[in-house]
């Protein structure tokens, strides 16, 4: 049975519209920034078999042009499933309310990792104004969890990381994000991994550290700034679309920082995306 076009001239804001899936954008707010490509996949196949049954939230940001405020995962895998057109409710909201509406239909669901998570109440907290027990009501949560979970942005990037691809658990990174030096924190969540640490281990072992019974050895402060810098060089990288590189020199402080580009057309572009202007 084939898919049903869009009818854009039946859109209203406030109402259920069926709109083209290439004139939606996603939403800058949205807190998940990992996608599972099997999980999509299998969503994608169901719903060449089903059609999609919960339609997307978007506001409208121009002639036949939408923004997606809920949603993003069905959007995408819409798209992997070849689809023309999806159902969608057309709602009029500002920006404070797309980026409430986004944080809080993610944070509901359970397959958001910790990190981004915490990144999402973090967001709802400066944006909004929030503190920890609001954050928490919003959500449906208790306001020791919110706490606990936005202790861990306090985790240096490459335990950050760690937790995301899901190394490390909820107790233990807690456990880690006590120890303020990236170095020794680094160290303890590769220790932590390699020799399977309970977490309560992890909490004596940061406990120790904190009190300064332990110190980093050299090689555990070059492990960590390695890391650091490859960390950085891949969300830089990532910003800009290319492959950067960043050296450190001799003077502390001091380095470069390498752009790639392989045509004109990728340096024009990265000229714009750095707010470089020629003529």
């Amino acid at each position: 049975m084939a898919e049903p076009k869009a009818d854009e001239s039946s859109i209203v804001d406030g109402g259920y519209s069926r709109i083209a899936v290439n004139s939606v954008t996603p939403n800058a707010s949205q807190p998940r920034q990992h996608f599972d490509e099997e999980a999509l996949g299998r969503l994608a196949e169901s719903i060449r078999r089903e059609g999609l049954i919960q339609p997307i939230v978007v506001r409208k940001t121009g002639e036949n042009q939408f923004e997606l405020v809920a949603g993003e995962r069905r959007w995408r895998a819409a798209q992997v499933a070849g689809l023309e057109a999806i159902p969608a409710f057309v709602k009029a909201l500002n920006d404070k309310q797309v980026a409430e509406w986004a944080l809080i239909e993610n944070l509901q669901r359970e397959d958001l990792n910790p990190i981004e998570r915490a990144e999402a109440f973090q967001r709802l907290g400066d944006v909004f104004g929030l503190n920890h027990e609001a954050i928490a009501e919003r959500v449906g949560l208790e306001r020791s969890t919110v706490t606990n979970l936005l202790r861990l942005l306090k985790l240096a990037p490459p335990v950050r990381d760690m937790v995301v691809r899901g190394l490390l658990s909820m107790g233990q990174s807690r456990a880690l994000a006590g120890v303020e030096d990236p170095a020794q924190q680094l160290a303890l969540a590769e220790k932590t991994i390699k020799d399977g640490l309970t977490v309560r281990q992890v909490e004596a072992e940061a406990k120790a550290i904190s009190a300064g019974e332990t110190k980093p050895t050299p090689a555990a402060k070059k492990a960590a700034r390695a890391a650091y810098l490859d960390d950085l060089e891949r969300q830089i990288g990532e910003q800009l679309s290319t492959k950067v590189q960043i050296k450190t020199a001799r003077k502390k402080g001091a380095g470069t920082l390498s752009i790639q580009f392989y045509s004109i057309d990728q340096f024009d572009e990265l000229l714009g995306k750095l707010g470089v202007e020629t003529q």
